[in-house]
């Protein structure tokens, strides 16, 4: 009788622990073997932390913005373009330059150059102390040109007169910078590196945003940046190869929109001097 009893309880026992074995490798089963790959993390919205850096409530003392100012080789923010969008006369709400560069970049233009500059606003909400740390263009897709849409040229706004550019507080990273309550500093900034392709820019079009490591009070964020739309930061555009300038149409938008047109140049060695002649719009 005892011996029935003992078998009883090794048989109930091995049970129990065949279940809870079962139950276990189920469980893990239905949490880890699943193959498919993980969705890329969102981009965080403009001017917030990035989801993959620190969180520290410190950061919530300033607002973070970023303008493409232009590029590295060029002294003027030009832009390439599908000829028929550059002969088009900009809206009566495009009163200078800026806007008139912003409205061109709306409508699918990208600078003219090699490697973009980035105009960093930041403003403090209370008072902190700010050090920008690193700036990392994050590419996202290759600029589509569809060549049937061309020819590709140059576009450019002049002012007349020309307004006082406004210069930056400071040219390049550094810091810590003190901000009380309402001031805001700007810095023209290059960039640190691309991301996946090293120090450089790629070549060719690309959409793209940015990566800022920003430190607040001593805590060091990154965050994503767009551009003022909400959009991807677009660039890099080229019109001037050996021996070939592509044709320059030159916009002033104020007080009514005048066009100017310079064709295109063909040459052996040295470029000769552009001549441009007015032009009626449209």
């Amino acid at each position: 009788m005892n011996a029935r009893r003992r078998g009883a309880v090794l048989l109930a026992t091995f049970a129990l622990s065949w279940a809870l074995t079962f139950a276990v490798v189920q469980a893990l089963r239905d949490d880890g073997d699943d193959d498919r790959p993980a969705l890329p993390p969102q981009a965080a919205p403009t001017g917030s932390p990035s989801s993959a850096g620190p969180t520290a409530s410190s950061a919530d003392g300033v607002s973070l913005a970023a303008t493409l100012a232009g590029t590295r080789n060029s002294s003027e923010l030009a832009l390439e373009v599908a000829e028929a969008q550059a002969r088009t006369v900009p809206p009566s709400q495009v009163r200078d330059c800026q806007q008139f560069a912003s409205w061109a970049q709306r409508r699918g233009a990208v600078p003219v150059g090699f490697e973009p500059l980035h105009l960093l606003t930041i403003r403090g909400e209370r008072r902190v102390d700010v050090a920008v740390h690193r700036v990392v263009a994050v590419p996202v897709a290759q600029i589509a040109r569809e060549r049937e849409q061309g020819p590709w040229v140059e576009v450019a706004c002049r002012e007349e007169p020309p307004a006082p550019t406004a210069t930056p507080d400071i040219l390049d990273l550094g810091g810590p910078h003190l901000l009380v309550p309402g001031q805001t500093i700007r810095l023209l900034v290059d960039l640190s590196g691309t991301e996946s392709v090293g120090e450089k820019f790629p070549i060719g079009g690309w959409n793209y945003y940015l990566r800022v490591d920003l430190e607040v009070d001593g805590v060091t964020q990154s965050y994503e940046l767009r551009d003022e739309a909400g959009g991807y930061f677009r660039c890099c555009g080229r019109t001037t190869f050996m021996g070939y300038q592509a044709a320059r149409y030159e916009w002033a938008v104020s007080p009514k929109p005048t066009l100017r047109y310079c064709p295109e140049l063909n040459y052996g060695d040295k470029p000769p001097p552009r001549v441009c002649q007015a032009r009626e719009p449209g």
